[in-house]
């Protein structure tokens, strides 16, 4: 009877221990989905001014056609016939930006502010505010970078070790 209560001792500390540390691996996992993530909407970007350069298309095509990859399927909204401004259509798609990409409040506010100006300048002004962006999201991706390298092993390291620490206490 004793053997029977140390294997499910045994067993129940393993199961504790792998799963503490898939949390800490899901949330290492998180901080790279963010820096594809915003890998995704600084091409986004390139290819909107590419668009916007040499295409007479309004800006929802253009966003739209822009918005090709996985990451930013959130953005293809053109097939749809739009009575709001451009401005309210952006803001509802940002919200349905998936949390799975971890984005900070920083990274969301900064899209939304992006959208807002879309559309509403002549060409230069689009091309320049469009720059300007770009190099706010290029440092929003230093900055995901840099929390990579600073969490993602602590992330998978304290799993682990919180883990074992239950399951130590548990026996």
């Amino acid at each position: 009877m004793q053997v029977i209560f140390l294997i499910v001792k045994l067993i129940g500390a393993a199961l504790l221990i792998a799963s503490s540390f898939s949390v800490g691996f899901s949330m290492s996992k998180s901080l790279y989905r963010r820096k594809q993530f915003l890998k995704s909407f600084i091409v986004f970007i390139d290819s909107l001014a590419t668009h916007i350069r040499y295409n007479t298309d309004d800006i929802f095509r253009l966003v739209s056609m822009c918005s090709d990859c996985e990451e930013l399927k959130c953005f293809e909204f053109f097939s749809k016939p739009h009575t709001e401004p451009f401005e309210k259509v952006w803001s509802k798609s940002v919200l349905t930006i998936p949390r799975a990409y971890a984005l900070t409040k920083a990274d969301t506010d900064l899209i939304l502010q992006f959208g807002a100006q879309l559309g509403k300048t002549d060409i230069d002004g689009q091309l320049k505010h469009i720059k300007l962006y770009k190099d706010f999201f290029k440092k929003q991706l230093d900055e995901a970078e840099e929390a990579i390298a600073k969490k993602s092993k602590l992330y998978k390291t304290m799993g682990l070790f919180a883990g074992s620490a239950a399951a130590l206490m548990m026996m």
